[in-house]
Formats: C-alpha cells, structure tokens, sequence
C-alpha cells in the first residue's frame, strides 16, 4: 500500500488522502478541498495562527454587533448607530479582504497549477458577489 500521508503548507500539517478524501486541491499547499456526501460541502485546512487571526477578527465584529443592540435597547441616537453599523461593515470588509487574499494564494494558486481551470470561474464568480 502507498504513503498514505501528505505533507502540505510550510506548517507542515500531516493528512491522509482517505481523511481529505482524495480531492484534488491536496498536497502542496494548505488548501485541502473535500466534499461531503453531496459534494456539495467544501473544507480548507487552515493552519492555526491563520484559523485564530481569523477569529479574532470575527469576535471584535460580534463585540461590535452586541454593542450595536445595546444602543438600541438604550435608545441611542440614529447617527450614533448608524455610525457604529458602518464600523461594522468596515470590519467585515477587512475580513473578507483578508480570507479571500488567503484564499487566492493557496486554494486558487493550487488549483490552477494543477490545471484546474473551474477555479478561476469559480473565483469571478466570488468576485461578483463580493462586489455588489
């Protein structure tokens, strides 16, 4: 029987294929892509630092939205709401600035060196949505 593992990322992160399911997309980067019993559903491997930089940053945008409802129920000027919503909005952009920017460099980048051109369809696609 083959190796079974697969060394992937600079953290070195160990996975089989049979826990990756043996989706393209495996191997070289962080990136792992599988599907569930739909194949509908797609996972990535983060590395921790990334998975944590990225909840942080979701945890200060819910610190802001609890902020949000405790100026409503307090009755709190428009203006002032209004401004803490754009904050919000802000935040939010930053994290998909910064989760699409990952995204491109491991699962994309991967994706169409192994000649994957859907991945690149996939992502104007993405791109649409995030810029209405």
């Amino acid at each position: 029987m083959m190796n079974d593992k697969i060394i992937s990322g600079k953290n070195n992160i160990q996975i089989t294929k049979s826990e990756c399911g043996g989706q393209k997309g495996c191997g070289a980067m962080t990136c792992c892509c599988k599907g569930n019993e739909d194949g509908n559903v797609k996972h990535k491997q983060r590395d921790e630092q990334e998975k944590k930089a990225l909840m942080t940053r979701l945890s200060r945008i819910e610190g802001q939205v609890r902020g949000i409802r405790a100026m409503v129920e307090d009755d709190r000027y428009c203006v002032d709401i209004l401004t803490q919503v754009s904050a919000i909005q802000a935040a939010l952009n930053g994290f998909n600035k910064e989760l699409l920017a990952r995204h491109i460099k491991t699962c994309v980048s991967e994706d169409i060196r192994e000649g994957n051109e859907e991945a690149v369809d996939e992502l104007c696609e993405l791109l649409k949505k995030l810029m209405k």
